[in-house]
């Protein structure tokens, strides 16, 4: 099991030296508690809060909330009566395939009767505790608690410099499993590119590699995430993402390189990509080459213009695996394209839609990987900048 955190005010010591059936499992702080069913027959249940951690890790003085997860039957009293009036019912994935039964909302009253939130993490498992397992305990003293047992896969090893608390708070943890053996390539960091690193460095995905040969030029620093200082310009666009990003997501790689038939060694152990490359003729080299070795990918682009008054156009995203019907990876990588211009280095960008295209392209791919429920299978989605709508092409 997961090694419980040391606290800021020793609840997690006092309970664990209290004799309480205490884990953590990921981003959960986990209690096996006893509890009787409708008929006074003994069970055991886990009590799961969602972990409230400092910066240091340890755990914060204050619960994340007054509530708590429960896995298990309704619990009743020693009468037969049902405990929090059977409300709360839940089915929010925790950890190791197990699925909440309830959430209930209890809080304390004040000495003026009005209710209040717990005052410490020890006061919120001990009266959650006493109220569930006290029937249980009292009719069957001598029933022993089954023990908490983690699932059969290993553990997760967390790629970030401290845990993840956004995905602890919106319990996204079994959503995040879908992802976290992705080897990620991203080929392009400009604009678009370099926002779709951003985003991906905050997923768990196993690994990232983001290729580009380019240098980092004054126009580039509109069109990146943060801000720019002077050092940057004129150094490999990749090494000022490095340097941005360094110590952040600890799968990442950057790789100064132009990718090609004869560098394809790179791209060994992908199990995705995004190419967010502008130029037609290499884009087209690459696409034909991740579509050689069967790696599915996300190509981004854009097409923005000077109308009469103001910008128009469109950005698209496409994504392409072995289900793609052969025209749409022809209208990517087919030989119509050889020798048109690359009308895309004269078009404008700006951060506002690159960050979208990027956004539009990481939502495709965790779309893709079941992170995000799926009705239609999408492949290609547009977007008008004059009327702000929508397109989607669909498999269906």
């Amino acid at each position: 099991m997961d090694n419980l955190p040391q606290s800021v005010n020793g609840s997690i010591e006092r309970l664990l030296e209290e004799g309480y059936a205490l884990y953590r499992r990921g981003l959960y702080i986990v209690a096996a508690v006893p509890y009787l069913d409708a008929d006074g027959n003994p069970h055991t249940g886990l009590m799961v809060d969602t972990l409230n951690l400092e910066q240091d890790g340890r755990v914060r003085i204050a619960p994340t909330n007054h509530q708590m997860y429960f896995v298990g039957q309704q619990p009743y009293d020693d009468k037969g009566r049902i405990l929090f009036g059977g409300a709360g019912a839940n089915t929010t994935p925790l950890f190791d395939g197990k699925i909440s039964s309830f959430y209930w909302s209890w809080k304390q009253l004040d000495s003026a009767g009005n209710k209040r939130d717990y005052n410490d993490l020890y006061e919120k498992f001990t009266e959650y505790s006493a109220y569930i397992s006290g029937p249980a305990e009292a009719k069957f003293p001598e029933y022993k608690i089954t023990p908490f047992v983690r699932g059969a896969q290993g553990e997760t090893t967390c790629p970030f410099p401290f845990e993840d608390m956004n995905s602890a708070r919106a319990n996204l943890g079994e959503l995040d499993k879908l992802i976290e053996n992705d080897f990620i390539a991203i080929i392009g960091a400009g604009g678009t590119g370099s926002y779709i690193f951003d985003f991906v460095s905050k997923t768990r995905v196993q690994k990232i590699k983001l290729f580009d040969f380019d240098i980092f030029d004054l126009h580039n620093a509109f069109r990146i995430p943060g801000a720019t200082n002077r050092e940057e310009l004129g150094q490999p666009k990749v090494d000022v993402i490095k340097g941005r990003y360094e110590g952040w997501h600890a799968g990442a790689n950057f790789i100064e390189a132009k990718l090609a038939n004869e560098s394809e060694a790179y791209l060994d152990g992908v199990t995705f990509a995004f190419l967010a490359v502008d130029k037609i003729g290499p884009r087209r080299e690459i696409a034909k080459l991740l579509r050689a070795k069967g790696i599915p990918f996300i190509v981004v682009g854009m097409g923005i213009h000077h109308g009469n008054p103001g910008l128009t156009g469109m950005i698209e995203t496409t994504l392409i695996d072995e289900k793609t019907e052969p025209d749409v990876f022809e209208d990517i990588a087919g030989e119509q394209l050889v020798d048109l211009p690359d009308e895309y280095q004269k078009n404008i960008q700006t951060v506002e839609l690159n960050a979208f295209n990027a956004a539009m392209a990481v939502f495709m791919y965790k779309k893709y990987r079941g992170y995000y429920a799926s009705g239609r299978s999408v492949y290609q989605a547009s977007f008008t900048t004059s009327s702000m709508q929508l397109d989607r092409e669909s498999t269906d």
